[in-house]
């Protein structure tokens, strides 16, 4: 198994003095040392208007491990904010399995995982073959209850006919709130043999307000533009989960593009807490570059400025809650 901690190191070395020793956590107001109380005293005297009450931030990469990276506490909720690396190996059938980055629950562990690792396809014997390509993802945690959420699958299409009529549908995963609380980000992206190798293709998610042929009614939805090979076994998977905020957070939304070359993006620089993660992706997710894609950088203070990375051909879709 080959881990990405090399790519890591250098941030894991920054934070440390901030960081609690699970994975790589950085300043929750629960989880900075020695500076809780002040924070606390400082929210209530300066911030008390601020509804986002703290974040935790992860990353994770490997070319084949499967048991993941616990992550998270019992009253947080995380979702993706980096997809990196190579999501185009590997095999839906079993043993083989599809390239993964992802956070979601794990009935052996009280709280999240985030995984992240390259796909197997199967010999001609039956057995599984690791296709040693890296996969590198990010989370964000919220504090907060789960909301609803969903998954999305792609269709399968012919070479001759590569998208034409067989892309799957939408899939609704949540209603919309008429309090204007509830954000739905990404909570996975897989794919295998001959995925993500599309510069138009996405992955995302997607609030609703006006009804079309595709979205017959309002709602947050998934929605994809990929499809898989029958023949070579891979397929596109796409997850998202809901979160409803407490009353007062502001949310803010947009996408950003890669042209040429790496691009950095300030996506929240105003003052006081906020977080953000991804609500999609876009471009080809096919390199053996742990560091190519589209990630969001969290800042070194609790109230500080959130970064998005994309690599060249990379677009991404991000909301932040504030």
């Amino acid at each position: 198994m080959k881990d990405n901690h090399a790519s890591a190191a250098s941030l894991l070395r920054r934070l440390a003095r901030v960081a609690s020793p699970l994975l790589l956590c950085a300043l929750p107001l629960a989880c900075v040392a020695g500076q809780e109380d002040a924070l606390m005293e400082d929210e209530a005297l300066g911030e008390a208007s601020q509804a986002l009450g703290g974040w935790v931030p992860y990353v994770w990469g490997t070319t084949t491990n499967l048991n993941g990276a616990p992550i998270g506490l019992m009253d947080t909720v995380c979702f993706l904010n980096g997809v990196a690396g190579h999501l185009g190996r590997g095999h839906v059938a079993a043993p083989g399995v599809l390239s993964t980055a992802r956070v979601g629950s794990d009935p052996t562990f009280l709280g999240e995982k985030l995984w992240a690792h390259g796909g197997a396809t199967v010999d001609g014997s039956g057995a599984r073959v690791w296709q040693n390509n890296p996969v590198s993802a990010g989370a964000t945690c919220f504090f907060g209850a789960h909301g609803s959420g969903g998954i999305w699958e792609s269709s399968a299409s012919t070479p001759e006919w590569w998208g034409v009529n067989d892309i799957s549908p939408p899939v609704k995963i949540a209603n919309l709130d008429p309090n204007h609380r509830r954000q739905c980000f990404l909570k996975g992206v897989s794919g295998g043999s001959t995925n993500w190798g599309v510069d138009t293709g996405f992955a995302r998610v997607v609030e609703v307000t006006f009804t079309n042929s595709s979205h017959p009614t309002t709602g947050w939805y998934i929605e994809s533009n990929l499809t898989h090979l029958q023949q070579f076994g891979g397929r596109v998977r796409v997850e998202a989960g809901c979160m409803d905020f407490p009353v007062g957070t502001v949310f803010t939304a947009d996408d950003e593009s890669a042209s040429q070359g790496d691009t950095t993006f300030t996506i929240a620089s105003q003052p006081g807490i906020k977080a953000c993660a991804l609500t999609g992706i876009q471009g080809i997710f096919q390199s053996f570059d742990w560091n190519n894609g589209a990630v969001i950088q969290w800042p070194d203070e609790i109230d500080g400025t959130w970064k998005l990375k994309l690599s060249a051909g990379k677009k991404a879709w991000w909301a932040c809650a504030q």
